[in-house]
């Protein structure tokens, strides 16, 4: 689909800005035009200014949003329609956007939020009062299945948007970064053992506030022990057995979840071991240089450098095209004329 997508939003987690960049992204939209959009900002405790030097050398347009923010939301559709104002000769059949990003990290959300605001004067004359969501969302990865069909979001200018499945990298580069990914939903919670999600969480969380004020709520002093945390958690609730005993994987799934959905301000937090330690832009891009060496060995990047060619634009001649392939191919010459 890339020959037909004049821009892309790529959607991070702003809790886990690092863990959510999929980096075979970049090899599958060369040389498209992108706007990096860190979803869940009012989960999040990250600086802007962090994120500002980590763009900074890249010289990339990026944006701190809530998917379900209109404000937001506004903001974006302004920056698209800026993009549409630059090009010469306009899109004779609108400008057409792909949303994408690791799963769960607020895709399909978005898409329901732009097409409310985008749509609002059409949506406004509508018999129902009722918000139609054009997007399914949930609260576990893996809601959108298929890449949508065109969606419109506005009619001046005419701006069209494909949601899409969230990617996922065939293998993480360390244990670290697996569990950031669960700590923010990316990963379904059946993969990762609640007590060891709890345990790291608790790492995090201690080195963002060594007083221990992030679980204050259970116990009046910090703790490196999760059997500790975890005992105070199920006393508080008032689940400690006589003998001491409790449901060790419901209290830690419980307690991460508080994190995971941030349903009060005192549960905002960062899960990115980088980011906690505010790395330089220089010291991300080289994260970012590794890790695309790091995937240039597996199989799926195989399968793009045959597909697009070794610059990602499927232009070269240089490819081995299979017939499904050729098929988009033509429909892609159709799309053109």
């Amino acid at each position: 689909m890339a020959p037909q997508i004049d821009l892309v939003l790529e959607v991070r987690d702003s809790r886990a800005p690092i863990s959510t960049t999929n980096v075979l992204f970049d090899r599958v939209l060369a040389q498209k035009k992108k706007i990096i959009l860190y979803s869940k900002k009012d989960l999040s405790v990250l600086k802007n200014s962090v994120l500002k030097e980590w763009h900074k050398s890249s010289n990339e347009e990026f944006m701190f949003i809530d998917s379900r923010n209109r404000k937001d939301a506004k903001q974006i559709i302004k920056m698209v329609t800026a993009t549409y104002n630059e090009m010469s000769p306009p899109p004779p059949l609108g400008l057409r956007l792909m949303i994408i990003g690791m799963p769960n990290v607020g895709k399909s959300t978005l898409v329901n939020t732009l097409r409310e605001v985008g749509y609002a004067d059409e949506l406004r004359g509508a018999i129902s009062t009722k918000k139609r969501k054009v997007a399914r969302t949930g609260g576990q990865p893996g809601v959108t299945r298929n890449t949508s069909e065109i969606i419109r979001l506005s009619k001046d200018p005419d701006i069209f948007v494909h949601d899409t499945p969230g990617v996922f990298l065939p293998t993480v580069k360390d244990n670290e970064t697996m569990l950031a990914l669960s700590l923010v939903g990316c990963v379904h919670t059946s993969f990762i053992d609640p007590v060891i999600e709890a345990d790291y969480l608790l790492y995090l969380l201690n080195l963002q506030d060594p007083s221990g004020s992030k679980y204050s709520e259970y116990m009046k002093h910090p703790t490196n022990s999760i059997d500790e945390l975890l005992t105070n958690i199920a006393k508080k609730r008032q689940q400690l057995k006589p003998d001491g005993s409790y449901d060790e994987l419901g209290t830690a799934s419980h307690w991460t979840s508080l994190w995971k959905q941030g349903k009060l301000s005192k549960y905002r937090g960062v899960f990115d071991l980088g980011a906690i330690l505010e790395l330089k832009g220089t010291e991300l891009k080289q994260i970012f240089k590794d890790e695309r060496e790091r995937t240039q060995g597996m199989k799926v990047s195989e399968k793009i450098f045959n597909s697009l060619g070794e610059d990602g634009t499927a232009k070269s001649k240089n490819r081995n095209r299979t017939a499904k392939d050729r098929e988009y191919d033509l429909r892609n010459q159709l799309f053109k004329i």
